[in-house]
């Protein structure tokens, strides 16, 4: 019987010798994850997180008494390893007191890149708690995705504000703009051959600030780069016409119109360049930047986290939304080809390139009764039918078509495509936005700040993940 005693009993002590081992394991597991996911963290805080998940999960109460952790990072590799003290019941009384377990593993930390465009609604209706609510966001964003880095070595992040057109910077490379005026809308609404560079120059105290006209021809839903020989493929300077004085109506009058005949037409009077040379614009004036002066420069992918924070901090709200506009210059921060070269290779695959749109309204066009027929956006005035038409509903219709046709171009590219509709209504836009997101579940309606904070977070936690690999 004492053979068969001791056997059982043996067996027993074993039995809970495996039990700790399987605790150990779990808890090396856990560690492990969490560790393997500070890709970009100092190795100090690597152990420290290690450590922390390890003992949360392996607490003292637990049967076996752990001994320290030891966690060992050599280049990609995280190895930790961990031993446990079981007092035993019935082997003892053959001498053995504890019986040793240990686990043991090694988590390969993967250096995928991670390349984030953030186009979001800086419009008119943004404004107030909306935008602080956004600015909330995106900010927890950042601190998700870069952990305490000041400078990740793998992940950038692109900034694109954007409402009724963009703002790319004064210091734009020039060799991307249409400096010789050869494109087809560069002077539509002067006399042709007009160079708005000359009119900027007219102007004592107005200089153009980087605000741009989207291209033609269904450039603007692509991004292809400016190409010698492809006028149109140039980027157009925004020169928002100073409109006539008379009659009233007109919501962008800054020069006087000069002397006129009593009959001459509103559009001849607007037309006219004479008014321009030695010019000066009042401060309170809305001038050649009218509807793009206020927005924040696009900042191109940096991993410079202060320049993001600040400029996450500056943005303020105002004038139309053209979601087709945001989009397409968020896809082109991510581009490898000009205007922007940040980006990686489309064939890169240790990059993952992603874009989330935030907007909180329907594509919008401001018609009005004068003989441009609208407010000057990216797409200039209405009675140029730039989106095809003079009809103020169907343009925002075609702006919804275009919505659609950047959004399938910008998944064609293998970008993933996240979309948040913050307090939207209306359920054609809702629609469309929901078509626009990658899958059904990268599509985010929000109905307050905190829902917004749980989208920007949740994208963040999921992009946060796929760029490690264990």
């Amino acid at each position: 019987m004492l053979p068969i005693l001791a056997a059982t009993g043996s067996a027993i002590d074993i039995t809970r010798a495996l039990q700790v081992k399987s605790r150990l394991n779990s808890a090396l597991d856990a560690a492990g994850l969490a560790a393997g996911k500070q890709i970009d963290a100092p190795d100090a805080a690597i152990i420290a997180t290690a450590n922390a998940y390890f003992k949360a999960n392996y607490p003292a109460n637990e049967l076996g008494v752990p001994g320290p952790l030891s966690v060992v990072i050599t280049d990609n590799t995280v190895t930790m390893h961990a031993t446990a003290k079981v007092e035993t019941t019935i082997m003892k009384f053959a001498g053995f007191d504890e019986i040793s377990a240990e686990a043991k593993n090694e988590i390969s930390r993967a250096v995928t890149g991670l390349e984030i465009a953030l186009a979001l609604d800086n419009t008119g209706s943004m404004g107030g708690t909306k935008l602080a609510n956004l600015k909330t966001s995106a900010h927890n964003l950042i601190q998700i995705l870069f952990g305490n880095e000041t400078h990740p070595l793998h992940v950038k992040i692109s900034l694109v504000p954007f409402a009724d057109g963009v703002n790319v910077g004064p210091l734009f490379d020039p060799v991307w703009l249409d400096m010789a005026g050869t494109s087809s809308i560069h002077s539509e609404n002067f006399t042709a051959g007009t160079s708005l560079w000359t009119l900027y120059n007219n102007i004592t105290n107005r200089d153009w600030n980087g605000c741009l006209m989207e291209r033609p021809g269904g450039l603007d839903e692509v991004d292809t780069p400016p190409t010698a020989g492809s006028p149109d493929t140039f980027f157009v300077p925004w020169f928002a016409p100073d409109e006539p004085n008379s009659p009233s109506g007109y919501p962008n009058t800054y020069l006087s119109d000069g002397a006129f005949p009593s009959r001459t037409s509103a559009a001849t009077k607007q037309k006219s360049t004479a008014k321009y040379p030695g010019s000066s614009v009042s401060s309170t004036a809305k001038g050649p930047d009218y509807n793009c002066k206020d927005t924040e420069p696009i900042t191109p992918l940096t991993n410079d986290r202060a320049l993001l924070e600040n400029k996450i901090d500056a943005m303020v709200a105002a004038y139309l939304t053209h979601i087709p506009i945001g989009l397409a210059w968020g896809w082109r921060t991510l581009s490898p080809g000009a205007p922007y070269t940040e980006g990686a290779l489309y064939s890169d695959v240790d990059t993952i390139k992603a874009l989330v749109l935030m907007t909180d309204g329907e594509n919008t066009i401001s018609g009005n009764s004068t003989h441009n027929m609208s407010t000057f956006t990216g797409y200039g005035y209405l009675a140029k039918a730039r989106l095809g038409t003079t009809d103020e509903a169907t343009a925002v219709t075609r702006l919804d078509q275009k919505t659609a046709r950047v959004c399938t171009n910008i998944k064609a590219a293998g970008i993933r495509l996240y979309t948040i509709a913050f307090q939207v209504i209306d359920p054609t836009t809702l629609d469309l936005l929901r078509s626009c997101a990658t899958t059904p579940s990268q599509f985010f309606s929000s109905a307050d700040g905190a829902a917004l904070d749980t989208a920007f977070t949740t994208i963040a936690s999921e992009l946060a993940s796929l760029r490690i690999s264990e």
